[in-house]
């Protein structure tokens, strides 16, 4: 359905394999960071306008392994997900203990109340699971579509990247070819020489109810300790 919108243009298809990769290494370089702090605030819309607040933080160091909390509200303190080396993913609820793994199709499912799939929030590099072909040139942006490394039956991600390789736009694709949830990242900032999107809106196209998250507060180049990224670190309160 994209391609309809835009020329193509042949220059960048002929190589689009192997220039595709590419972009992805440069990708993963200039978002990679040794050790961050994030809190972000959350406001998910719903389809009457209804908005209801969160707050979450991230752990995160090099491109291996991420800690996400939330905070706020209350009812839902404790909630955590953890990625770790390996490609494991583990999901905590305090409620329901203890920490689950987090596996297949279970990934793009909506984290605790958002519009943010597991896997937006657990991702942090695209080279290692996806390979990208260039489908077009959009004024100063370059549109990837990337087709997954393990499950041939996956839907395309398309992504759309700046001339700096930062993600400006995802859109995730439905089994019918039709784009069912889109990522906006806007307000790119430099922190401590990385380029950080501190402004991100997940539509859900398919239920009309959107969530917007804005960055209060970042640091990188701290020093995250590694046991902080464990199981029982993330099972506790």
């Amino acid at each position: 359905m994209f391609l309809s919108f835009f020329i193509l243009a042949a220059s960048l298809v002929a190589h689009a394999d192997s220039d595709g990769d590419a972009w992805l290494q440069k990708i993963d370089r200039t978002a990679r960071v040794i050790d961050a702090h994030i809190v972000m605030d959350l406001t998910v819309t719903d389809a009457r306008g209804r908005e209801k607040p969160r707050t979450i933080e991230i752990w995160q160091k090099g491109d291996e392994k991420r800690l996400v909390r939330m905070v706020d509200p209350p009812r839902l303190r404790g909630i955590g997900l953890l990625a770790n080396t390996g490609d494991t993913l583990h999901l905590y609820l305090p409620q329901y203990p203890p920490a689950r793994r987090v596996v297949g199709s279970k990934r793009s499912d909506a984290f605790m109340g958002t519009d943010f799939a597991i896997e937006d929030l657990s991702r942090m590099t695209f080279g290692d699971d996806y390979t990208a072909t260039i489908a077009e040139q959009v004024g100063r942006e370059t549109h990837l579509v990337l087709t997954s490394k393990t499950d041939a039956t996956e839907p395309a991600l398309h992504l759309w990247v700046d001339s700096s390789a930062v993600v400006r736009k995802i859109e995730h694709i439905d089994s019918n070819g039709m784009a069912s949830r889109r990522l906006i990242l806007d307000d790119v900032r430099t922190i401590q020489g990385t380029p950080v999107p501190h402004y991100m809106k997940v539509t859900d196209l398919a239920r009309n109810r959107a969530t917007e998250a804005r960055i209060r507060g970042i640091k990188i180049g701290i020093n995250v300790d590694d046991s902080l990224f464990s199981v029982s670190q993330l099972e506790r309160q």
